[in-house]
């Protein structure tokens, strides 16, 4: 086979889904194929994600278990009444499964990629989604896999729902804010969500990370 054609999309696919899941400093970093996942700093930002999912209690989608710190969250929210979480990593998969088996609230863990997963879940069955999913490609990273997946958290929220998602923009806390208020609220309300607004949490990311390092990140909030 010829090693200088570029992988495809389900090459990419398939080697993530199969890579080791590697958790660092006793369990507060995980990191696959070299990226840097998550880190257990994030907390903050994933207990406001969490608490903006469940602001409706019912049923809630979470799209990426990572380090299970949004999960933890999710399950002590108050009215909460059924969690689905959504996992293409098979290692990260065995964790969420284990998480679900102690879980306060009844918990389903569904093996896969979101865009195969959701194809199959009826309209407005959900009162909250969360997602949070590493992007594959550079061009994900680029344009933001959130965005893709704004219209099928529209269809699949009930009538006052409400969406929310990892969301940052590399170059500056101006540069994040600015276009979460223009662009990427003008998808939102593109995608079928009736209002769009935002929060902002404070965090402190520890001095050699990588992939963050302002002091704030900002809380999306979408209704259908």
């Amino acid at each position: 086979a010829d090693s200088t054609v570029a992988p495809t999309y389900a090459d990419l696919r398939r080697e993530w889904k199969q890579a080791a899941a590697v958790y660092g400093n006793d369990g507060t970093t995980l990191s696959i194929l070299g990226e840097p996942v998550m880190q257990a700093w994030e907390a903050p930002y994933m207990e406001a994600l969490a608490r903006t999912v469940c602001a409706r209690g019912g049923r809630v989608l979470e799209v990426g278990y990572g380090l299970g710190i949004a999960s933890g969250f999710v399950d002590r929210q108050p009215a909460l009444l059924e969690h689905v979480i959504i996992e293409a990593n098979d290692g990260i998969l065995v964790k969420a499964r284990e998480f679900a088996a102690s879980a306060t609230v009844p918990t389903t863990v569904l093996g896969g990629f979101w865009q195969d997963v959701t194809s199959d879940m009826p309209d407005k069955t959900f009162d909250g989604v969360l997602f949070d999913v590493y992007p594959l490609t550079k061009q994900e990273v680029i344009d933001g896999e959130s965005d893709t997946f704004f219209a099928v958290a529209a269809r699949l929220l009930r009538p006052g729902g409400v969406f929310s998602f990892f969301y940052d923009v590399v170059d500056s806390w101006f540069a994040t804010s600015r276009r979460f208020k223009g662009e990427v609220t003008r998808q939102l309300l593109d995608a079928g969500f009736s209002s769009v607004d935002s929060d902002v949490v404070a965090v402190t990311p520890p001095d050699d990370c990588a992939y963050f390092w302002k002091d704030r990140f900002l809380v999306p909030i979408a209704r259908k």
